[in-house]
């Protein structure tokens, strides 16, 4: 289940600090009232009957006062009140408000809390790249004013962003900084969810034993204060540790305690964690008929907060189990809606990367431009000055050096077109070749994996067998149909790039048994039509291969772009192959990469899996 980026909104939304709101106060009287807010929203946030009464007193208090630091105060908790009530853009709005305000030196700690506030919104959105940037600018305003209390919060804020990108170890990096910072943090309540964001960390990290260590000293702070909001954290956290370690009896056990207790206090993100938690544990034990039961109430709670990637990944599931129950019309219909909110959301946060990098690389190429332009003239007017000094000297020679010159640059420029089309003819050549390699499995698949199938119906349908049997061996048929109409599919690269299109391709492959993990940061890759599609077919056969032989439970498909160099690696944990089979094995993947004047390496251990790194000049 990927819920993480839901965790890392609701950690991150406890972990913004309060206690320092009124720190460095330009009166005393700012003090008093400051207090009296946060008292306010605290109230706001127990009582959620009273919520929008709590909320509007500590309006009147901060317009009364009318002071920068008791407006911030104010605003930065309703702020915080939006993240509860799943309103993002009101509390992004909020933020936007709280950074336009004009503040003294000694309040410049409260631009941390609202970039904070922002990073929150980002999450919460699974624009993880847009969070991670605003909590980077609240982390150096907070080390700028020495506030190592919600320098705290901050780091398992940004640990939390990186378990939904799946770097746990970066992510347990990052939630030890807090952890080390927590005799500076004055609220238990913040406290709490700091030592709940480093057990997960270490959970993901395989330490289990130390991970329900810390998260019982959680549950202790919580209990000992009191605090319900600590004590939703430090439920959850529990529940997702368990859920890690398939203690599946007690992660539903504390799932539904968050639940009871976040419709008590109003914080829908909880709750809707815990109703997917629970769709998760459903989905792993096959209790299809749960799954179904639950997913009204998650789609339901998942829309009223508008949040589509919960919305596909819920659709995805419950299509999943009317598939096993034999309810295809209805699995049909939830997994094209799954596959249509997927279509329409997918890749937007690296678009938008994209188009900043391209911004930049725009402006930095039309800044070489201009210098280049200036050398150029510079140069011409040198050469100007020579030759009006020496011109009868040197006339000669001159006209005798440029038709050189003018031979050697043509006989260059021919040089290069020749060596230009051998290159394109080679790749197409590889094209032919990889297509007709492609077609000849395929027609082997069709011949050895459907047609006999459809042989295996049609007997056992004319032996008049057990209906059951032929239903498994249409399901089999489905499969093999599905897999080759996916092979065969093709990829408009002037529509979506070649990272697209290998997400694309990997999300429809994926099964039950093997995951495939695309990782990649945003790039720009200014490869042709013909070329993008040759590197698509030697990635798209070696996961099929790893499918097909490994038997593996993961792939990672990683794509790195260092000084103009692209490195891919695919990697599966499968059974591995022998060093005879790297010898001779994936000789049209070899001869495609030569043809792309690329490099291949391939590395396997047995039973530890396969690894395949390609490098290409970007």
């Amino acid at each position: 289940m990927k819920i993480w980026a839901l965790f890392a909104g609701s950690i991150a939304l406890a972990s913004c600090t309060t206690n320092h709101v009124t720190e460095n106060p330009i009166s005393s009287q700012n003090s008093i009232d400051s207090a009296q807010i946060v008292d306010y929203y605290n109230r706001a946030t127990l009582f959620a009957d009273s919520n929008q009464y709590y909320r509007e007193k500590a309006r009147e208090v901060a317009l009364k006062n009318g002071s920068t630091n008791c407006t911030a105060t104010q605003l930065f908790l309703e702020g915080k009140a939006f993240l509860n009530l799943g309103n993002l853009d009101s509390a992004d709005a909020v933020a936007n408000k709280g950074l336009s305000l004009s503040y003294q030196p000694n309040e410049a700690g409260f631009r941390g809390k609202f970039y904070n506030l922002k990073g929150n919104t980002n999450g919460y959105r699974r624009n993880l790249y847009s969070s991670l940037d605003n909590y980077v600018k609240a982390e150096k305003i907070f080390r700028s004013v020495n506030d190592l209390n919600s320098l705290a919060g901050i780091y398992s804020n940004i640990a939390n962003n990186y378990f939904s990108l799946k770097d746990y170890h970066t992510a347990l990096e990052y939630a030890s900084k807090g952890y080390q910072l927590l005799k500076n943090v004055q609220e238990d309540r913040i406290k709490a969810n700091i030592l709940t964001t480093y057990a997960i960390a270490l959970n993901k990290t395989k330490q289990p034993n130390k991970a329900l260590f810390i998260e019982a000293k959680a549950d202790s702070i919580a209990n000992l204060n009191g605090d319900p909001m600590a004590k939703l954290a430090v439920t959850i956290g529990y529940a997702e540790i368990y859920k890690a370690d398939n203690r599946f009896d007690s992660a539903q056990l504390y799932y539904n305690q968050c639940i009871q207790l976040s419709k008590k206090l109003g914080v829908k993100h909880f709750e809707l964690m815990s109703q997917i938690g629970l769709m998760g544990i459903y989905d792993e034990q096959n209790a299809f008929q749960k799954v179904i039961d639950k997913g009204d109430s998650v789609l339901t709670l998942a829309q009223e907060l508008n949040n589509r990637d919960v919305i596909h990944t819920s659709k995805r599931i419950i299509g999943k189990a009317y598939a096993a129950k034999g309810e295809y019309k209805k699995a049909f219909i939830f997994f094209n809606e799954s596959y249509e909110l997927y279509s329409e959301t997918a890749g937007v946060e690296n678009q938008r990367n994209i188009n900043e990098l391209r911004l930049k690389y725009e402006s930095e190429k039309k800044a070489k431009k201009i210098l280049k332009q200036r050398y150029q003239l510079a140069k011409q007017q040198k050469e100007i000055g020579e030759k009006q000094t020496f011109i009868a000297m040197l006339l000669l020679l001159l006209l005798i050096t440029v038709l050189v010159l003018f031979f050697v640059r043509r006989l260059a420029r021919n040089k290069q077109a020749i060596l230009g089309l051998q290159a394109n003819q080679k790749i197409a050549e590889s094209m032919i070749q990889g297509e007709e390699k492609e077609r000849a499995r395929i027609a082997f698949e069709i011949h050895d994996g459907i047609a006999a199938t459809v042989a295996g119906i049609s007997y056992k349908l004319g032996a008049d067998t057990n209906k059951q049997e032929v239903v498994e061996l249409l399901k089999g048929l489905q499969e093999d149909s599905r897999k080759i109409a996916h092979n065969l599919m093709p990829v408009d690269f002037d529509k979506i790039d070649l990272i697209e299109a290998i997400e694309l391709f990997s999300q429809r492959i994926s099964t039950s048994i093997t995951e495939i993990i695309v990782l990649s940061h945003p790039m720009n890759l200014q490869f042709s039509t013909a070329k993008s599609h040759l590197i698509y077919r030697v990635l798209q056969e070696l996961i099929g291969n790893a499918l097909k032989h490994a038997q593996c439970h993961s792939i990672f498909v990683k794509f790195e772009l260092i000084n103009n160099e692209l490195t891919i690696q695919v990697e599966d944990d499968g059974l591995g192959i022998t060093p005879s089979q790297i010898e001779s094995g994936l000789k049209s993947v070899k001869e495609r990469i030569s043809a792309l004047e690329g490099r291949i390496t391939i590395q396997s251990i047995e039973n530890r899996g396969t690894t395949v790194k390609i490098q290409l000049e970007a």
